[in-house]
């Protein structure tokens, strides 16, 4: 198994040869394109001037060195700059001092060209003589050769080098370049076979062509594989080891050798093509059948340098940094020991491998332009270390695919990655919108997507630019018993591919690279070719890549920043709560299954939380609604845990399982909500519409309850007692009939219906509890999603089609309603010691963004005026609450004055909830393009009903119905609708929609630019504060963003003067003004947790 390549290269020498030292050459009787060999070897390292070729210092030749000789090599180093500093600091400072060495060389090239070797060198070793010396059983060692170079006119050369048992005679009829080359190369292999090794698979000595600006690669490659040697290729290289060794002058050969142990061989040199080892990915495509996709990954992996020592990576980063710095570098990591789906990426997870692709104009040597760095095992953590000058430099620009996730991981080692240019993730989202389904953002969807790479630059037809899954390659059919193929595909884990189908891995794990260079190219291109516009204007003839450039590319960096800040829990709390939520969902399942158990004796063994059991209690007999012919029986035995240790009969002991039958309650329960398979649904929207609205009004008590009393729950939970206390007088209110749900009617008599509403309700509470539970006080308490610092560290994305975050792993833009969080979740989530928490929230932001947007009088004035808008709405609607208002019976606001605690007369907000309720939902929905149809569902009335409450609504507001209408005809004559900076949502299926289809175009066609538009607001008030010297000043950071909300983390002694910092970037966020028609209201609080600041 081959473990990588190894290349090594000289440091760069500008201008690597003084002109007097040229003059010398050309003087000589030969042809002066010797010049160039002598100079590409002379250049290849610092090992030639401490290793002369000959001992020529000992020649008699040497002494042509005159005075006059001197004064001009002396004039040229202190007159001839580099980068600003004389040559001879320079070249004394990357240790090429010797100046007496270039002139050395240039008397023995003249010496040579005047008519061969010295003769006059210590024990005549001239450079030829060693052909002499050759013989043709060392011939038989079967060493093939080949060179690449360049001519001072940049004219590639190609050529194989002479073998080792050609005489001189035949060599000198060559022209003078093969002539020197071949001696070289003679000297070059004298040089592997003296090494103290015997299993050297790889000799390179490399040099820099000075005449080229970017210091083109020449080198020298000799090869030998084990598999293809004579039986007698050992001993010959013992033999001629040993005879070389008894030689002083070998050792003094010039190029700067890099020897690497156990090399994997590769295909292209210099456009030759030599059997590359790909037994690995033979035997991975032989089970696959994917031939074209062999091919082309068996190219590829002729492109991959193999990075797997330090003092290759040392170089490797050094030509990143000094020659192909001014260039895009697409990087991606391979990782391993991480769940992504569960698990943040910081503090998670082990680089095994990593890939740079800087593009095919880069050299790394022989043609290589992708570098793999092998991180898996020994030495892995160093060779790591030496890429932080590369990942740390700000000034080399890097592009990911899913920067958050990759950014994580190489931070995890203590490195710091600057240079952020682009995520083509973000990119691709903000070229497309739409492509949820067309097989979303993922690396592989987009580049084997033809319409999404038609901008990216391909070098030939066979180029394989588009991603390959991992289960592509590497999927294996699970084997069933018989051996038979299954359908499931398994994949190994990925440090067992990597060590045991290696080659196939590198290729796989380097194209994620150069997928995502050329993904970026061709992203680039499209968003420069797609005009930016707003209200429907173009921005000063700015295109998207500029809106990127200014936008998303500084707050994709800021979104990886966040996430890196985490946020604080107190997982103490968390925990006291869970037990305080069990102890209660407890509560609410006995009172359901003593209220069921009263009709089904076995209904108290019963697993609530089975939608089986539960179908079979409320609706048994009951036919499917697809299928007539099939229905649920009228009772049905169940096997649940034995959890009382009931001993059945004909049993000696307690089982662990135990059977009971379910028969269906005597009721005529109407199922209103059905599953996609027919069968009545038991979810918790479907158990609220039988229980009706009791279970926010009525809460349960039995025996349990007296033990929940009397356990001490701790100092913290009696602060929260106010939330969760029990209402005992609660059972003694007048509900009104249209409180219950349908189960109400379900029963004869009156009183069986309302207990059975409010069983159901504390089923309701069940399921309720269970999501707090699941969704936030467990998650919240696991190591999964928090680092070493014991905070949450969320990954917040761009990938909504509005432009809205989201937030996963854990979801904490999910956190429940106030009214809602009984157990105060929010609590949870604390400042550090000495800290506090600044959260700022904007006011009605998308109703002001509609107003603006719509240019509508009526909504613009009520902002305006001030106070509470959905009051406003509610006055403007109804007649009576205008004449109460008219008549001073309630006031639409109040501003209490010191010494006054509460208003004279009840607020509107308080007089006429159930209407400014309404009045509030009326608003949101039609700002989201809600129809009467969806609003007389919401509000449980008839459509005729819901319908004339929004011309109501309009009536007083067409700006808004104008508006409304001109973005449908957009959406339909453009294929998408604008946000208020100018992002796109894009509909392609807009022509061929279906009614329906057409339906849900024009409601996102009215929501995305108010939605869009918010997101915008939220976007560029977070740059404001990301970039505000004052705020980072004073120690404050951004930990989090929720819709239309922010949070900030930062000492406690600067947090009113942080708050007002916050809420002028909030009110003014385009640079520093509001080009709104409307002002931007923002509250913010300052508090130790997160509930206290709301």
């Amino acid at each position: 198994m081959a473990t990588g390549v190894s290349s090594i290269h000289t440091r760069p020498l500008r201008p690597s040869f003084p002109s007097y030292y040229f003059s010398l050459l050309n003087s000589c009787p030969r042809s002066s394109v010797m010049a160039s060999s002598s100079r590409s070897f002379w250049a290849s390292s610092k090992a030639f001037h401490r290793h002369k070729i000959c001992n020529i210092q000992r020649c008699s030749s040497a002494s042509m060195c005159s005075s006059s000789f001197q004064f001009r090599r002396d004039t040229f180093y202190n007159s001839s700059l580099v980068d600003g500093k004389p040559l001879r600091d320079v070249t004394e400072g990357y240790g090429f001092g010797n100046k007496q060495s270039w002139i050395e060389e240039a008397e023995m090239v003249k010496r040579f060209r005047a008519g061969g070797p010295s003769t006059k060198c210590k024990d005549g070793a001239g450079l030829n003589a060693s052909y002499e010396r050759r013989t043709r059983k060392d011939a038989e060692q079967k060493i093939q050769t080949f060179s690449d170079g360049r001519e001072f006119g940049k004219e590639k050369i190609q050529m194989q080098l002479t073998e080792m048992m050609n005489p001189r005679k035949e060599l000198v009829t060559q022209n003078s370049r093969n002539s020197m080359q071949s001696n070289f190369t003679e000297e070059a292999k004298r040089h592997l076979l003296s090494s103290k090794s015997q299993q050297l698979d790889e000799l390179r000595f490399d040099g820099v062509d000075d005449s080229r600006e970017l210091r083109e690669v020449t080198s020298l490659k000799i090869l030998k594989t084990k598999n293809n040697m004579q039986p007698n290729f050992e001993n010959g290289v013992s033999q001629l080891a040993h005879k070389l060794s008894q030689e002083k002058t070998f050792a003094q050969i010039g190029g700067h050798a890099a020897i690497t142990k156990n090399v994997a061989l590769y295909p292209e040199i210099n456009g030759r093509t030599t059997d590359v080892p790909t037994q690995g990915l033979e035997k991975v495509f032989e089970s696959n059948k994917i031939p074209s996709l062999y091919e082309r990954l068996t190219s590829l992996y002729g492109k991959v340098l193999v990075v797997n020592t330090v003092p290759v990576a040392k170089k490797v980063v050094w030509m990143l940094r000094k020659w192909y710095s001014h260039l895009v570098h697409a990087c991606d990591t391979e990782v391993a020991k991480i769940d992504v789906k569960q698990e943040t990426p910081v503090d998670h997870g082990e680089i095994i491998c990593f890939s740079i692709f800087c593009g095919p104009e880069a050299d790394f040597g022989n043609g290589k332009s992708c570098i793999w760095v092998d991180v898996l095992d020994g030495g892995g953590k160093e060779i790591l270390a030496e890429f932080a000058p590369f990942f740390e430099d700000p000034s080399i620009k890097k592009v990911w695919h899913n920067y958050s996730f990759d950014h994580h991981i190489v931070e995890n080692y203590g490195l710091k990655v600057s240079g952020f240019h682009a995520d083509t993730m973000h990119m691709a989202r903000l070229w497309d919108s739409s492509r949820r389904a067309k097989g979303g953002y993922s690396l592989e969807a987009l580049t084997g997507d033809s319409k999404v790479m038609s901008g990216a630059q391909l070098c030939n037809e066979k180029e394989l630019i588009g991603k390959v899954s991992m289960k592509t390659i590497f999927g294996k059919k699970k084997l069933k018993k018989d051996g038979s193929e299954g359908k499931l595909t398994t994949i190994a884990p990925v440090e067992v591919l990597q060590r045991e189908e290696r080659i196939a891995w590198i290729c796989y794990s380097a194209l994620d690279a150069i997928s995502t260079l050329k993904l970026y190219e061709s992203l680039k291109s499209k968003l420069s070719n797609k005009s930016w516009e707003i209200n429907g204007k173009p921005a000063s003839g700015k295109s998207m890549l500029d809106f990127y450039q200014k936008y998303w590319q500084p707050f994709g960096e800021l979104l990886v920043k966040m996430e890196t800040e985490g946020m604080l829990v107190d997982r103490a709390y968390l925990a006291e709560m869970e037990k305080l939520a069990k102890r209660e969902q407890e509560v609410a399942v006995n009172r359901f299954r003593k209220w069921a158990s009263r009709y089904c004796p076995d209904a108290k063994y019963m697993n609530v939380g089975s939608d089986t059991q539960l179908r079979q209690l409320l609706f048994g007999g009951i036919q499917n609604r697809k299928d007539p012919d099939e229905s649920l029986p009228l009772e049905k035995t169940f096997k649940v845990p034995n959890v009382d240790k009931v001993i059945e009969e004909g049993k000696k002991a307690p089982t662990k399982f135990r059977n009971i039958t379910l028969k269906k309650i005597d009721a005529d329960f109407t199922a209103e909500m059905y599953t996609a398979s027919g069968w009545p649904s038991v979810s918790i929207d479907a158990l609220k519409i039988l229980a009706g609205k009791v279970s926010a009004e009525f809460d349960f008590t039995d025996d349990t309850e007296d033990s929940l009393a009397d356990d001490e729950i701790g100092d913290d939970l009696e602060a929260n007692t106010d939330v969760v206390s029990r209402n005992q007088e609660q059972e003694k209110l007048d509900v009104s009939k249209s409180a219950y749900g349908t189960a109400f009617t379900a029963f004869t008599e009156e009183a069986e219906g309302r207990e059975a509403c409010h069983a159901i309700a504390a089923l309701c509470e069940v399921c309720a509890i269970d999501s707090l539970i699941s969704n936030f006080i467990l998650p919240l308490q696991g190591n999964n999603i928090s680092g070493n610092d014991g905070r949450i560290h969320c990954s917040l994305n761009i990938n909504t089609e509005t432009g809205r975050l989201s937030a996963r792993r854990p979801n904490l833009q999910n956190q429940p309603a106030l009214e809602k969080d009984r157990y105060k979740i929010r609590q949870a989530f604390i400042a550090a010691p000495g800290n506090s928490l600044i959260v700022a929230d904007y006011g009605q932001l998308e109703l002001r963004i509609l107003a603006h947007l719509a240019n509508c009088k009526s909504m613009l004035d009520a902002f305006k005026a001030g106070g509470d808008f959905h009051s406003r709405t509610a006055l403007n609607m109804y007649p009576h609450i205008h004449e109460a208002v008219d008549k001073k019976q309630v006031l639409l606001e109040w501003d209490p004055q010191p010494g006054e605690d509460k208003p004279p007369v009840p607020l509107l907000k308080d007089a006429f909830a159930s209407e400014r309720r309404k009045a509030k939902m009326l608003n949101f929905s039609i700002a989201y393009g809600k129809t009467p149809v969806g609003l007389a569902r919401d509000w449980k009335v008839s459509v005729e009903e819901a319908r004339d409450t929004v011309d109501l609504w309009y009536k007083e507001r067409q700006e808004v119905l104008i508006w409304q209408d001109k973005r449908k005809e957009e959406a339909r004559e453009k294929g998408c609708v604008r946000t208020l900076l100018g992002r796109a949502r894009t509909f392609p299926s807009v022509a061929g929609a279906t009614y329906s289809q057409r339906g849900h175009i024009e409601r996102a066609a009215i929501n995305t630019p108010v939605q869009g538009s918010a997101a915008d607001v939220a976007m560029c008030a977070m740059l404001e504060i990301s970039k505000n010297a004052r705020l980072k000043e004073l120690g404050w950071r951004l930990l989090l963003q929720v819709h239309d909300e922010v949070i900030l983390e930062g000492p406690s002694e600067s947090a009113e003067v942080a708050k007002a910092i916050v809420v002028e970037c909030m009110s003014k966020p385009f640079d520093g003004r509001n080009i709104l028609k409307v002002d931007l209201a923002v509250d913010a609080k300052c508090a130790q947790n997160w509930y206290a600041a709301k």
